[in-house]
C-alpha cells in the first residue's frame, strides 16, 4: 500500500518539478535574450518540446511494459 502512494506522490510531483525547472530555465532564457547571449539552439523552442515530450512517451511505454503484470505483457510484478 505505501509503495502506491509512494509511486502516485511521485508520479504526482515530477510534472510540478518539471515546471518549475522550466520557469527557471525561461528567466534564464529571458535575461540572455536581453543580454545578446542567448545560443543559436533555444531558437526553437517547440522543436526541444516535442523532443522532450517523445522521450517521455517511450519511457513511459517502458515503464507500463516492465510493470505490467498481465499475462504475457509484463516482467516485473507489483
Amino acid at each position: 500500500m505505501l509503495r502506491i502512494v509512494l509511486l502516485v506522490a511521485i508520479l504526482v510531483s515530477l510534472p510540478t518539478i518539471a515546471f518549475f525547472l522550466w520557469a527557471w530555465a525561461v528567466k534564464i532564457k529571458q535575461e540572455r535574450k536581453l543580454s545578446g547571449t542567448l545560443p543559436e539552439w533555444q531558437d526553437l523552442p517547440m522543436t526541444w518540446l516535442g523532443i522532450a515530450g517523445l522521450a517521455c512517451t517511450i519511457v513511459g511505454f517502458l515503464v507500463m511494459f516492465f510493470t505490467q503484470n498481465q499475462g504475457a505483457g509484463g516482467l516485473l510484478p507489483i
